[in-house]
């Protein structure tokens, strides 16, 4: 009896999953048709990264160049934000063994589109601000340039032979209404996931402070 239980559960949460794609394949949410438009695709790559110490704190410089697909501008302008993390990490590599993490640190971004004032909002959960701009153009530049990030105390990065420091940017997609989780999994267009890019980083010898 557990097991067809089970099977039913199973079944249904199944069901629920194809009802999304087909909610999304017939375009019942407004945005689009279908999945995987090869000639139509978000993209977010980390294009610099550079990190330097100041005061006993390791700052990282980031610069990335991203693209919104239509589809995602057309979700945010109804009212759907979207949910972007910037994540920092250093680490020791290892011989035989995963590189153990040293530091890991995550910035986290909401960009939304506000109706009545008809502007665009970012907002840097690290500097608990949001900032307004007239265009979308305006807030991708903002955001595509990241100064001053404080991702370690460079006291942790004392007396280690070697780093390596990793960034990138990804889409939350847990934060998107469930209707659009699935697709967003394997769609183009919400393909927001910048590949690792490796930094350097600074040596941490004597006083850091």
């Amino acid at each position: 009896m557990r097991c067809w239980k089970n099977a039913e559960v199973a079944a249904r949460v199944l069901l629920a999953v194809l009802a999304f794609s087909g909610i999304w394949l017939g375009g019942g949410l407004g945005f689009g048709s279908g999945f995987g438009d090869a000639q139509a695709a978000s993209n977010a790559e980390i294009t610099d990264a550079h990190a330097e110490v100041r005061e006993g704190t390791v700052y990282l410089d980031v610069r990335m160049a991203v693209t919104l697909d239509q589809e995602m501008i057309d979700a945010m302008r109804n009212a759907i934000p979207i949910h972007l993390t910037l994540s920092a990490r250093i680490e020791e590599p290892r011989d035989w063994l995963y590189p153990r993490t040293v530091v890991s640190d995550d910035r986290r971004y909401r960009l939304e589109y506000h109706a009545l004032s008809k502007t665009w909002l970012l907002t840097d959960d690290l500097e608990h601000e949001a900032r307004s701009f007239s265009t979308l153009y305006g807030a991708l530049r903002s955001l595509e340039r990241i100064r001053a990030w404080p991702v370690a105390n460079a006291q942790r990065l004392h007396g280690a032979p070697r780093l390596v420091g990793r960034v990138r940017l990804t889409l939350d997609i847990d934060k998107l209404p469930l209707p659009l989780r699935f697709p967003a999994l394997f769609d183009s267009r919400w393909a927001l996931n910048s590949p690792w890019y490796l930094w350097a980083v600074p040596r941490v010898t004597g006083d850091a402070s």
